[in-house]
């Protein structure tokens, strides 16, 4: 991300390799020692193919010969915030995500509201859950998944699975409620960036599940 900035910096919109690497070994005032050429030709060099991996710069179409440019993803990141949203949208990729997820719970994510997405993200569930089962609005939380996926009685119970899959499925969900949503919902509950992304993870899969599960 800090050879991104320096290409932000360029004034002209087509740059080359050398045009970095050059002023890093100027003669008069090299900056750094020479032993140390080798080692920071391949930082350079990682950090330039990484660049290219991630579609942020590409070889200029029109001037292929060693000239590239900023692809317009990576011309946006022009600012210390997009930079963060995009590395914290790194951690939380939209392929993996239920539509359901991206469009109403992703966006608090990236803004760093990561207590506020998980809340979200199962809140998302258990309107899911209820819907398809066709339950009750009183019932929420661990009440309603355990209702919805009762292995004998439950409408979403899978009704061809082994009975130890169908009680399975209703702990997974019950559980999950009990352990992942509920205790952000009703205290102040520090959670990592990372850890939101988990489980944020984990709700799409519910959310997946629950919209496959048979009546």
């Amino acid at each position: 991300m800090v050879l991104l900035e320096l290409m932000q910096a360029v004034r002209a919109p087509l740059f080359t390799v050398s045009e970095f690497e050059m002023p890093l070994w100027n003669t008069n005032l090299p900056e750094y020692p020479h032993h140390k050429r080798r080692a920071v030709g391949r930082a350079m060099a990682e950090a330039w193919q990484w660049l290219e991996n991630e579609g942020l710069m590409m070889a200029d179409p029109e001037q292929p010969n060693g000239y590239f440019c900023l692809t317009r993803k990576g011309a946006a990141l022009k600012s210390p915030a997009n930079v963060e949203a995009y590395q914290h949208g790194k951690l939380l990729p939209e392929g993996l995500l239920h539509e359901k997820l991206i469009a109403k719970v992703r966006p608090f994510f990236l803004r760093g509201g990561y207590d506020v997405a998980v809340v979200q993200a199962f809140k998302l569930v258990e309107v899911a859950v209820r819907s398809a089962a066709e339950l009750s609005e009183d019932l929420t939380g661990q009440k309603l998944m355990r209702e919805a996926f009762h292995p004998e009685k439950g409408p979403l119970r899978d009704k061809l699975a082994p009975s130890g899959e169908r009680q399975a499925l209703m702990e997974l969900f019950s559980g999950a409620f009990g352990l992942a949503r509920n205790p952000p919902s009703h205290r102040d509950v520090a959670i990592s960036r990372v850890e939101a992304a988990q489980l944020i993870g984990f709700a799409s899969y519910l959310l997946t599940t629950a919209g496959y599960c048979p009546k």
